[in-house]
């Protein structure tokens, strides 16, 4: 019950401090209020604090403090905890949870200096009142007469001294009365009394003169009302209500937008003079009221914040100055001129400024959901234009207003060029961060993106567009630093400084334009933050990360340029289809092949060949009749290094390996015809289907030479030089990305395997599956042909006039076979003999006829290349145009007149 009691009687006291005082005249929500709190405090189960756990988040933030070398604070902090245990505080555990709650970043935020506000602050005692200090305050110090000697005694004679003793006591009554008058008067004489401070006048007529002559602003008020009667005024007073105006207090000669009142007359100014100088004076004060306005709205943006305090500040400069022109004015030593053309004159020069300045204000609010930004491109603008039109103060003014704005505007942008970081609650900065983890290879591309609009325009100041790259990629260069592994540190000595002395060198006059002087300015920051960040991470990829090397070995398993391995693996992929190995496409056997063939040259283990089973549509049968069916889905994977992948892109891998599908095309087509030698070579009698053989063979291994030298000499070599020579002078990584998308871009192009060139890369083709074709067609005209003469040869045991054998033109090893036949043979088919003659003769022709057809075709596709090639350089700006041109000087030695050959 105790407890209860207690809990009840606290739970009052805090309802009672906390429940305002209208409360109290509702005792039901009093009571409700009191029950319901009761019920929580009853039934509550929350546990108290952990006190292990605050006491290890404590000990893990004294010990980060001195991994980040504040020493000075992590000792601080030690100190006191070990002071705190010595107490014997129940809720010290609670108030330690409660503070490391409230805390934010206190590693990096946290001051060892703001300790020393903990301290009560030293107790300065009061100096004594002293006697000079009362005499000084009361008056005593001018009263001259304070300290004069006093006769204290009666006025009559000595006759009167020797009274009896009752007439003593009667004056000694007297005396003491006397005295205590005298006492009393000198006090009151000496202190001064509210009524003491009644200034009584006595010149009625210059009262009522100062009455007369403030009378106009009675009238002044009047005339708001609509009373329509004119009254004189003083010039002076005109110029005291224009300041006041200016200074935004409230004017009887002007209303609250900053038009005159009608009616106020000057006694030497016709109402025209006086309405024109009042409106232009108006209009300024308009001006300076938008500014005062805009000064006092509230902002929770940083950057808007500063943007007021600087109009805050400046207008009260402004209010400064003119008071003390005011005082001038009055100042009864100095002779000056009072009239309202004069104080234009005065002031103009520190009215013009804020007049501009109002123009930028006026302009930013009256944008429709402008970016916080926005003002900045005002004031760059603004500032520029004055110094164009030669306003040296205006330019001024509004130079270092936007210099002071820009230098919160750059906060992010430092942060993020200096350790790669974003603050990820500003909405302001320009770059923003995706939420997702990456893998480290996409980071550079992928992880930051730049704000735009939705018009698709960036959501940065256009003063900065220039930059943009330099600062997006300063910070992507931290960042990837860190995830190198490299510690960078940004020296804070070599920042040049962006105020308006330091970008101007001192010199309002010079002649150069405030844009290109700011973007010097800046470019010189960014280049402090910018280059070592660069340098150092140039520094990796070129040096550990072997760049130039890996493209090496990039081009000798993708370009083939090391023909000898190349040629390894491309001649088990053709033996395979050869053979009419359906395995030929095993992903094993691929891999160990291409490893052992570059094995001493790369690292093999990260070498491999494929081709997706689920994307064969054929039987190796048909594959192996054409270059298009099975060589495009051999796939070839290097693996890189993940700093390697920023600067070799996924698209120009994708390009690499449409190179090496040309290339092993290419190569299929030479090596079916090299793959048999002809047994007629070197004989001078050849047939007529021989002779159509060897030209439509002689042609197409010309072609296949021709198109191989035009891409080996004329496109991989002086584009790889060309590559080297520019990744090791690139400035920056997106540099080093732009190289070698351009070196393989214009690879792509020069080879003929761009989108506009589709027509020439199907006719190339063509023209290597006619090197198929002819292989095919020799190699049924020879198994006809030892058909025939095994045929001949069978007969010939049974036939005595037997017919010379026709010499075997195509002979390799695994078509010998041996010349036994069987002794018993069915007689009737000796009287086949001259059938058999009749259909040789008869495939004979077919061959020869298939041969021609062969040649016409060849003929139609070298003529279609050299016309394609000529017309697409000509209507083409790209510089792959001269190679193409070149291409079809070389092709064009090949083309043939159609020629008849006699049967």
């Amino acid at each position: 019950m105790a407890y209860a009691a207690q809990l009840s009687a606290l739970t009052d006291e805090l309802i009672g401090t906390i429940v305002t005082s209208t409360s109290d005249q509702d005792p039901a929500l009093l009571q409700t209020v009191r029950e319901s709190s009761l019920q929580r405090l009853r039934h509550h189960t929350r546990l108290r604090t952990n006190q292990f756990e605050v006491y290890k988040q404590l000990e893990g933030l004294e010990e980060r403090l001195h991994v980040v070398n504040r020493d000075g604070l992590a000792d601080a902090l030690g100190s006191r905890m070990a002071r705190l245990s010595s107490l014997d505080l129940k809720w010290l555990p609670d108030a330690l949870h409660f503070l490391l709650e409230l805390s934010d970043k206190p590693v990096e935020k946290s001051k060892l200096a703001d300790l020393e506000l903990l301290k009560p602050p030293e107790v300065v005692p009061e100096p004594g009142l002293t006697w000079d200090e009362i005499a000084k305050e009361d008056g005593w110090a001018d009263d001259r007469h304070l300290w004069d000697s006093v006769d204290f005694g009666n006025d009559s004679s000595d006759e009167y001294l020797g009274s009896d003793s009752a007439s003593d006591n009667e004056a000694d009554k007297a005396q003491g009365s006397d005295d205590t008058t005298a006492s009393v008067s000198v006090q009151n004489q000496y202190f001064r009394r509210p009524d003491d401070l009644i200034i009584h006048i006595q010149d009625e007529l210059g009262l009522e003169r100062v009455v007369q002559t403030q009378q106009w602003r009675k009238v002044a008020s009047d005339m708001r009302t609509g009373t329509p009667q004119a009254h004189m005024m003083s010039e002076a007073q005109a110029v005291r209500e224009v300041l006041f105006m200016l200074r935004g207090l409230k004017t009887s000669i002007f209303d609250h937008d900053g038009r005159p009142v009608p009616h106020v007359r000057l006694s030497h100014t016709s109402e025209p003079v006086l309405r024109e100088a009042l409106t232009n004076l108006g209009q300024i004060g308009r001006q300076f009221s938008l500014l005062r306005a805009f000064a006092k709205e509230k902002h929770k943006l940083p950057l808007i914040q500063v943007f007021q305090d600087a109009v805050d500040s400046r207008l009260k400069e402004f209010d400064s100055m003119s008071a003390d022109y005011e005082r001038r004015l009055v100042d009864v030593s100095n002779s000056i001129v009072v009239s309202l053309t004069k104080i234009v004159h005065d002031l103009g020069p520190r009215i013009q400024p804020l007049s501009a300045l109002s123009e930028v204000v006026s302009q930013f609010l009256e944008a429709k959901y402008p970016h916080p930004f926005r003002y900045l491109e005002l004031l760059f603008d603004s500032a520029a234009n004055a110094q164009l039109e030669g306003r040296a103060q205006a330019y001024e003014f509004l130079a270092t207003i936007f210099l002071t704005c820009f230098k919160v505007y750059l906060r992010p942008i430092r942060l993020w060029m200096e350790s790669g970081e974003i603050d990820i609650s500003d909405k302001v900065f320009f770059i923003s961060s995706t939420a997702a983890r990456l893998p480290s290879h996409q980071v550079w591309r992928d992880q930051y993106k730049l704000r735009v609009s939705q018009d698709g325009t960036l959501v940065v100041p256009r003063f900065l567009h220039p930059s943009i790259a330099n600062i997006f990629n300063a910070g992507k260069s931290i960042v990837m630093l860190k995830l190198l592994g490299r510690h960078y540190s940004c020296d804070h000595s070599q920042e040049p400084s962006l105020d308006f002395a330091a970008i101007t060198a001192g010199d309002i006059d010079n002649f150069a334009p405030f844009p290109e002087v700011f973007s010097e300015a800046f470019e010189a920051w960014i280049e402090s933050k910018h280059h070592a960040a660069y340098a150092t991470l140039r520094t990796v990829l070129l040096g550990s990360c072997r760049l130039i090397v890996e493209i090496d070995s990039l081009h000798s398993v993708f370009l083939m340029t090391d023909g000898s391995r190349s040629g390894l693996l491309a001649v088990s992929i053709f033996h395979n289809l050869d053979l009419l190995n359906a395995n030929w496409h095993d992903r094993l056997a691929l891999s160990q092949v291409a490893q052992e063939a570059f094995e001493s040259k790369i690292d093999a283990s990260r070498l491999a060949v494929s081709v997706p089973a689920m994307e064969l549509k054929n039987d190796v049968a048909k594959t192996r009749t054409s270059v298009r069916l099975g060589l495009p889905l051999v796939r070839v994977t290097y693996h890189l290094p993940w700093p390697l992948r920023i600067v070799i892109t996924d698209t120009s891998l994708g390009h690499y390996q449409a190179v090496f599908t040309f290339l092993l095309q290419l190569r299929r087509a030479s090596y079916v015809l090299h793959r048999h030698k002809p047994l007629a070579d070197g004989v001078a009698d050849l047939s007529q289907d021989q002779t159509a053989y060897y030209r439509v063979r002689m042609r197409l291994l010309w072609f296949c030479s021709v198109i191989d030298t035009y891409i080996t000499t004329l496109v991989i070599g002086p584009l790889a030089a060309q590559l080297r020579s520019d990744l090791e002078q690139a400035k920056d990584i997106d540099a080093m990305i732009s190289v070698h998308s351009s070196f393989a871009k214009r690879m792509i192009d020069e080879v003929c395997l761009g989108t506009r060139l589709d027509p020439i890369r199907q006719c190339i083709l063509d023209v290597l599956d006619l090197a198929i074709k002819l292989e095919d067609a020799r190699q049924s005209e020879a198994q006809r042909e030892a058909e025939a003469t095994q045929e001949l040869s069978r007969l010939s045991t049974y036939s005595s006039p037997a017919k010379p054998n026709r010499p075997q033109r195509y002979m390799q090893a695994s078509e010998e076979e041996d010349q036994t036949f069987l002794e018993e043979q069915d007689k009737s088919k000796l009287y086949e003999q001259d059938d058999s003659d009749d259909d040789d003769e008869a495939g004979a022709k077919d061959y020869y006829r298939t041969l021609m057809d062969m040649a016409d075709e060849l003929d139609r596709h070298m003529k279609f290349l050299c016309s394609g090639l000529r017309g697409v350089a000509r209507a083409s700006t790209n510089s792959a145009a001269a190679k193409w041109d070149t291409l079809a000087e070389m092709l064009e030695f090949g083309v043939l007149e159609p020629r008849s050959f006699a049967l």
